[in-house]
């Protein structure tokens, strides 16, 4: 049973939304026409404004990033800017809005290549995300196959959302591209279809379903990634417009089935919910006390089953784990984001046990699932549930991490920290998830963001430390396991420039980051290593991204999505507003820091 009360009641969401801000300034960020709390990684950056440990790297920074108004560019900013223009053009072929195809279902991959697109599904995404019925959505797909032509459009945008989902996660490369360009317009088909003026079979638990899905699948493939939040609020109050914050014995009579769906997909909102404002720096705008619904069990039947039970023969299930501390992690959240309200460090430290208490639950659940259960199964499944909980602690203790380098009294914070990047970096051992990871927005970049700065902070000496060969030697000794974090986090960022990332800033900015801790650490010149570093970076960036756009200019998706992409009734709906937000996008990366820590 769901916990009713807590020691501390939080603020209402209305003294949270309605606080002025014309006392005093607010604690977060305003970059162009948003403000992000401390949970968005756009404060790892101004958060580390101060520190001393970063230094040389100002001066190659503006040599990267000169505006293009300037009438003189170098070498470097010329490459840079070719690199802008060559991501503008492989987007530009990407679809907008247009109406739904009649004939989707012809876009669709072979028989074969979609039921193991459906049975990767299920045994990853839905291990956490509880959003489908998987009997019910099995028997649909039976008569699809039998009659496609007749197919309802809601099932067929199930489908295809699915398939945008698990596509990015097949050992297939081949069918791996093949999805990936057509899961852009089927996103997009979605996104249209729901856009639409709200009508009747828009309200129903499918309508529903279709938007959980389109929200996952908008952060695995990075199509306004940064955006979710605001649709998630949205889906949210649609939900609860249907009832599904009431818990369904206070309802109309119902099946077993119909409440557990009902429960499953009101706990998967809400993890969506807490997830996207985690990442967009803002608060849920819910509470545990907004709604009465109890956590689902793991009955897929109308007999039910006993609630601590984690995994069954259709699957590993971890949503009633997960639906166990939702009510902490919503607080956590709101405490993380708030715009006004600064806890003391003694409340940030009581917050932070508390979530490790319930990520230390969950870890010894996982251990005892994947005890009886195929190692490789079970792997997906542990690697999201450890995901989607810890992260929380790292945005949490993360400002005071950061104060730690000058202040000892925050050491806990810190040690947290960089276990929880550590953390971050075992995700790559998982080769499922590591796919993921390659592709993903949102929560599935925090290792580019919050891991890797506090990994490079934690390489980085101070300026004025001994840094005698003996000492040297010692440090290196020490940081030996983190070195490989690092290089690894370094390979990853290159890596998503593999998978389509179109942003050169991540990848250039974390091997410069590496050659100067490579550098201090073998007592050699840090600035001509950033140099080498910088040009050899850039240079990899600019060949992807020609050969990228190469591709992308003969790549054809299919006849039925070309036909719909080229209406003449598009516009844009997610492309412009996330691709030009500053740190994956084509906006510049707001380092300005820089110019006050490193010595120029």
């Amino acid at each position: 049973m769901r916990r009713q009360s807590t020691p501390q009641e939080p603020r209402s969401v209305d003294d949270l939304s309605h606080t002025s801000t014309t006392s005093r300034g607010i604690r977060g960020t305003i970059s162009k026409t948003r403000v992000f709390g401390h949970g968005h990684w756009m404060n790892t950056v101004s958060m580390v404004e101060e520190l001393s440990a970063l230094q040389p790297l100002g001066e190659f920074y503006d040599t990267m990033f000169q505006t293009e108004s300037q009438s003189h560019h170098d070498e470097i900013a010329e490459k840079v800017l070719e690199c802008k223009q060559l991501a503008r053009n492989v987007k530009r072929k990407r679809p907008s809005r247009a109406c739904l195809p009649a004939d989707l279902y012809r876009s669709f991959p072979d028989r074969r290549v979609m039921d193991e697109l459906i049975e990767i599904y299920f045994a990853t995404f839905e291990s956490c995300y509880r959003i489908l019925h998987a009997p019910s959505f099995r028997e649909d797909y039976k008569s699809y196959v039998n009659q496609s032509e007749s197919a309802r459009g809601p099932f067929l945008l199930q489908l295809a959302l699915i398939m945008a989902l698990a596509g990015t996660l097949h050992t297939d490369v081949n069918i791996r591209s093949q999805i990936m360009s057509k899961s852009f317009t089927w996103i997009h088909i979605a996104q249209t279809w729901l856009s639409a003026p709200l009508e009747k079979d828009r309200l129903t638990l499918e309508g529903i379903q279709i938007n959980c899905l389109l929200l996952l699948a908008r952060q695995v493939t990075r199509i306004g990634a940064d955006l979710v939040w605001i649709s998630a609020g949205s889906l949210v109050r649609i939900a609860m417009q249907m009832g599904l914050h009431q818990d369904p014995d206070c309802l109309e009579e119902m099946s077993i089935q119909q409440k557990e769906i009902r429960r499953r997909l009101w706990y998967t909102i809400l993890e969506i919910n807490v997830q996207s404002a985690l990442d967009c720096g803002m608060v849920p705008m819910i509470t545990h006390t907004d709604y009465n619904t109890q956590p689902p069990s793991i009955a897929i039947n109308d007999e039910p089953q006993d609630k601590t039970q984690a995994s069954t023969s259709d699957g590993i299930f971890f949503q009633p784990l997960l639906a166990e501390s939702l009510p902490l992690r919503l607080r956590a959240t709101i405490v993380i984001n708030s715009l006004q309200d600064e806890p003391s460090y003694d409340e940030v430290v009581a917050l932070g046990d508390e979530l490790a208490l319930a990520c230390g639950k969950a870890a010894v659940a996982i251990e005892q699932v994947a005890s009886g259960t195929d190692a490789h199964s079970v792997g997906f499944a542990s690697s999201f549930c450890n995901h989607l909980l810890r992260r929380f602690p790292l945005c949490l203790h993360y400002p005071y991490a950061v104060k730690a380098k000058k202040n000892p009294m925050y050491c806990y914070s810190q040690k947290v920290c960089l276990s929880a990047a550590q953390d971050l970096v075992l995700l790559l051992e998982d080769d499922t998830y590591h796919r993921l990871l390659l592709t993903g927005g949102g929560m599935f970049r925090d290792l580019i963001t919050w891991g890797a700065m506090l990994i490079f902070l934690e390489l980085c000496p101070e300026p004025d430390a001994d840094m005698s060969m003996f000492a040297r030697k010692s440090h290196r000794a020490r940081n030996q396991p983190l070195l490989q974090d690092a290089r690894r986090v370094v390979q990853y960022a290159r890596d998503r420039m593999w998978n389509g990332e179109t942003n050169v800033k991540v990848y250039v900015c974390l091997s410069m980051m590496m050659a100067q801790a490579e550098a201090r650490l073998d007592g050699l010149p840090v600035k001509e290593a950033i140099s080498k570093a910088l040009h050899g970076s850039l240079g990899v960036c600019h060949n992807l991204l020609k050969a990228m756009a190469a591709d992308s200019s003969i790549n054809t998706t299919d006849p039925v999505l070309d036909s719909w992409a080229s209406t003449g009734i598009m516009m844009p709906l997610f492309d412009d507003l996330d691709t030009e937000f500053d740190f994956l996008g084509d906006g510049n990366l707001d380092m300005s820091f820089l110019d006050n820590c490193f010595d120029l």
